[in-house]
Formats: structure tokens, sequence, C-alpha cells
């Protein structure tokens, strides 16, 4: 515990400096954190399926190159096409390319990659008040469902996927996000208040949702963490796993009901 608790007091200046300065500086702790997270998900499925990582890391290299000269639009879904059909070609052609592998890989881009990426997008619209959004959902979530299951924790909430994790603490992890989402908006943009509860409460839910994807895959591997590289918290996914979801929902909630500030 004492470990875990120095990594975050380093770890989340760093992360808020990132935020802060934005720029250049963003798009590459995204592309980093993004290859750093692919890598930990291939090797978890490594021993069991023939993964094609290095066309992962060139699709996210290209995603990222994208980002960071604001392609247009068909040039995304034209790098989803070559990569997908590359994917596919290797698994025809290749006896140890399975077509299982091709899918590990291509759904590695997208659960780690591309719902990263989304934290640059959420950056382009607004670099001040939803970029914070994702992670005050994680981490409020997160934290006050470790402590309310701690305190009154009775009744699993899934065991064959995550036996620590109880309905009391995902409860308490939802009413702590809501709260906190509302008084964030309350302070800083007052207009967004009713929608803040809204925001929080999906936001909620689909972050322990992340969390348990993430417990599910270890499960099956029987892997305790997907990397080292946070002493005490394990790898990028096992810190990220709730804001790998997170991300997407707050980009994506800005745009359709055009919330901009």
């Amino acid at each position: 515990m004492k470990l875990r608790t120095i990594s975050a007091i380093v770890a989340l200046p760093i992360l808020f400096f990132v935020l802060f300065k934005g720029g250049y500086l963003l798009f590459f702790a995204a592309f980093l954190l993004s290859i750093i997270g692919q890598f930990e998900f291939y090797k978890a499925f490594s021993k069991h399926y023939h993964v094609q990582k290095w066309l992962g890391y060139v699709a996210s290299a290209a995603w990222y190159y994208g980002l960071s000269v604001d392609m247009p639009q068909d040039y995304y879904n034209f790098v989803i096409a070559v990569f997908l059909f590359s994917l596919l070609t290797l698994a025809m052609l290749n006896k140890k390319h399975t077509l299982i592998g091709s899918m590990v890989t291509f759904v590695g881009f997208f659960y780690v990659a591309f719902s990263i990426s989304h934290i640059i997008m959420i950056w382009k619209l607004d670099s001040n008040f939803f970029i914070w959004y994702p992670f005050i959902i994680a981490f409020i979530t997160d934290t006050f469902a470790y402590l309310t299951g701690k305190l009154i924790g009775a009744t699993p909430l899934i065991p064959s996927v995550s036996p620590n994790k109880t309905v009391e603490g995902s409860l308490g992890g939802v009413i702590a996000c809501l709260i906190f989402s509302y008084m964030y908006a309350h302070f800083f943009n007052p207009d967004f208040q009713l929608y803040a509860v809204f925001l929080g409460l999906i936001g909620s839910i689909l972050s322990q949702v992340g969390d348990l994807i993430a417990s599910k895959i270890k499960r099956l591997f029987d892997i305790k963490d997907f990397g080292k590289i946070m002493p005490g918290h394990g790898g990028v996914l096992d810190r990220f796993d709730s804001i790998i979801i997170t991300m997407p929902l707050v980009y994506y909630f800005i745009v359709i009901f055009n919330f901009l500030v």
C-alpha cells in the first residue's frame, strides 16, 4: 500500500502537468501510453495466440500521426481498412498467423490506442473543462468503490471476475461520482450541472465495466498485473483500465450533445 501511494504521489503531478500543457506533450504522452498498453495487451494474449504486434503498433503510429496534423476523416477510415485487410491477408497466407491472432491484434488497437486517443480529441474541443472529466469519473469511482467496499462491502459483485469487488462498493463509487461530477460542474461550468449528474452516472458505471474487463482478461490468462511500469499499480492497463472507457464516453457526450464551453 505504501509503494502504491508513493507511485500515485509521483504520477499525479506529471498527469496534471501534461493535461495543463496539452499540445505535443499530450500527443506524445497519449501515444506512449498507447504503445505500452498495446504491448501489455498483446503480451497477455501471446502465450496462446500469434499476435501481429508490429501491425498494431504501425496502425497506432498512423492513427496518432493523423491526429497530430488534423487529417480528414477519410484518412482514419483508410488506416482502419488497411489495418484490417492486412491482418486478414496475413491470416490467409501464413499458417502461423491465425484468424484469432489477427482479431486479437485488431481488438488491441481499438481497446488501447483508439480509446486513449480520445483524450487528444477532447483537448482539441475543450482544453479547460472537459479534459479533466475522464479522470475525475474514473479516479473518484475507483477510490470510493474501494473505500466503501472496505467499510461495508458484503455482497460480491461478480466473484467469477473480481472476487474482491462488492455491490456496496460499486454503489458507493457511483454515488460519490455523481456528487463530485455535480460539484465540479457547479464550480467551473454551472450550466452543465444537471447534465453532469447524467454523465457522472453513466461514466461511473462504464468506468467499473472497464475495470472488470481488464480483470476478466487477467483472470483468463492467470496474470496478476499487465505490467510493472508503475510500482504498486502494475502496468498502463492496470492503472488506465477505467479511463480507457471514460475517455471515449466524454468525447462522444460532448460531440453528440454539442456541449462546448
